[in-house]
C-alpha cells in the first residue's frame, strides 16, 4: 500500500475518533444529561436502579463504544474501501453510493420475486441466479450501490454492498433483491456481499450467520475479512489496514481515556 493511501486512512480515522470524543467528552456532556439519554423513559429504557448504581464514566465509555461500532459499520468501512479500491490500478470508475438504473419491468419483477420465494421455501439455492428474459416494458428503477468499479482489462462491473457481519433477515433479503435487479440489467457484472471482518475468526468457512447464508452463497457471493480487503487492494491489504487501525488506536488511546473519564 502506498504511503499516501496510508496517510489518507490514518487522517480519516483520527478525525473519526475526534468526532466521537467531542460527542462524549465529560466536559461537554454532563453526567446527568448522559444518564438521562441512556435511561430514556420515552424509549422504554427507564432503569432507576441501574442509574443509581452504575458510574457515569462507565456509561460514557459504553455509549462511546456503541456509537463507535455503529459509525464504523455505517460509513468508515465504506470510505476506506473506496480509498483502497482507487489505489489499485486494476480498477477504474470507482464510485461509492452511486445510482445505477436497473430494469423493473413486470416480468423482471416477477422473476426476482419468484426466486426470492424459492429461496425462502428452500426450493432453490441462492446461487446460481435464474435466467432473466428481456424486459417486457421500459419500467426502470434507481439502485444505489455502496461501492462499484470496473475491471480495467475485462470491463467487468463489480457491485459491492458492504454490510454488518450479522445483519437481520430483511436486510439480507433486500440486498439480494437489489443484486438480482442489477444482474438482470448488467448480465456481465459481478455482485458481492462484503463483510469487513469475520466475527467467527479469520477462516471464511467458520462464518455461520444464518440470515446471510440463507440468501447468499458463501463461495460465490460473499467476501469476508481478508478476502474482501485483499480483493480491493491486492495481497496483504487486510494486514496493512489492521496495522493502521492499531497505530491510530495506540496514538489516540490515552486521549480517549482522558476525555471520557474525569480526573484521568
Amino acid at each position: 500500500m502506498e504511503e499516501n493511501v496510508k496517510k489518507s486512512i490514518e487522517s480519516y480515522l483520527e478525525g473519526f475518533l475526534h468526532g466521537l470524543m467531542n460527542k462524549y467528552d465529560s466536559k461537554v456532556v454532563k453526567d446527568e444529561i448522559l444518564k438521562k439519554a441512556v435511561f430514556d423513559e420515552e424509549k422504554g429504557e427507564h432503569k432507576p436502579f441501574h442509574a443509581a448504581l452504575i458510574p457515569a464514566e462507565l456509561l460514557r465509555i459504553q455509549s462511546f463504544f456503541r456509537s463507535f461500532s455503529t459509525s464504523l459499520g455505517q460509513g468508515v468501512f465504506e470510505y476506506i474501501a473506496k480509498i483502497v479500491a482507487e489505489s489499485n490500478d486494476k480498477w477504474i470508475e470507482v464510485r461509492s453510493n452511486h445510482k445505477f438504473e436497473a430494469f423493473a419491468s413486470p416480468n423482471i419483477q416477477s422473476a426476482v420475486d419468484t426466486f426470492i420465494e424459492s429461496i425462502l421455501n428452500k426450493k432453490a439455492s441462492p446461487y446460481p441466479y435464474p435466467q432473466f428474459s428481456k424486459p417486457d416494458s421500459e419500467n426502470a428503477k434507481n439502485i444505489v450501490v455502496d461501492l462499484s468499479f470496473k475491471d480495467r482489462e475485462t470491463g467487468t462491473i463489480y457491485f459491492i454492498e458492504i454490510k454488518s457481519p450479522k445483519p437481520n433477515k430483511d436486510q439480507t433479503r433486500q440486498t439480494k433483491e437489489k443484486f438480482l435487479f442489477l444482474i438482470a440489467t448488467y448480465p456481465k457484472s459481478k455482485v458481492y456481499y462484503a463483510l469487513p471482518y469475520n466475527p467467527y475468526g479469520e477462516r471464511k468457512e467458520n462464518y455461520r450467520w444464518s440470515f446471510t447464508k440463507m440468501f447468499f452463497d458463501l463461495n460465490n457471493e460473499i467476501l469476508v475479512g481478508k478476502e474482501f480487503w485483499d480483493f480491493l487492494g491486492g495481497e496483504n491489504t487486510y494486514e496493512e489496514i489492521l496495522r493502521i487501525f492499531k497505530s491510530v488506536g495506540e496514538a489516540k488511546g490515552k486521549e480517549i481515556t482522558r476525555r471520557l473519564i474525569k480526573g484521568v
